[in-house]
């Protein structure tokens, strides 16, 4: 028994430094961490979303309105076949062309709505009337899914104005 105190007594004696350093480097790593990081108070959590009052229909901000007659006068026809070729995967614009996943463009300026033979179209394309002038072409190819919701139509849209106003001179010009 006097074995394993003294064998006690002489592992304290070793340990106790070592116990002491090691409590005292945790202790100044905490404070010099609390010295030199200091969080930024959050005044606001997240983002707000606007909830509509009861009955009434949320509205979207509107951009702003390009003068698509001040674009036309700048479009070149040859800018429009280059970015019409991101269209041409699923359209065609030449006269008597197929219809390809979409249909053909041949004579599209002025044409009536959802009219090009052969071509399977959707309900609200059929639903949406009218016929393909310039400002609805543009905006129709600004965002499809905006001016026609429920279009099959997957393409997401020519955000530069003058982008569109090119493709709709190309189109005008078959």
């Amino acid at each position: 028994m006097e074995k394993i105190k003294n064998f006690l007594k002489e592992g304290f004696k070793n340990f106790a430094p070592s116990f002491g350093l090691a409590i005292a480097i945790a202790l100044f790593a905490t404070l010099a961490a609390n010295l030199f990081y200091q969080p930024k108070k959050i005044t606001k959590r997240g983002f707000e979303i606007e909830i509509p009052a009861a009955g009434k229909a949320a509205v979207k901000k509107e951009e702003k309105l390009v003068d698509l007659a001040s674009m036309m006068v700048s479009a070149d026809v040859d800018r429009g076949a280059k970015i019409f070729k991101k269209c041409a995967s699923c359209h065609t614009v030449e006269k008597g062309g197929g219809n390809k996943v979409g249909p053909n463009l041949f004579g599209i300026v002025g044409k009536v709505r959802a009219t090009t033979s052969g071509f399977s179209y959707s309900d609200a394309m059929k639903s949406k009337g009218g016929s393909w002038d310039k400002e609805s072409l543009d905006k129709f190819i600004t965002k499809p899914k905006d001016f026609i919701p429920g279009t099959k139509m997957a393409f997401p849209g020519l955000k530069k104005p003058q982008d569109r106003a090119d493709v709709i001179l190309f189109l005008e010009s078959k």
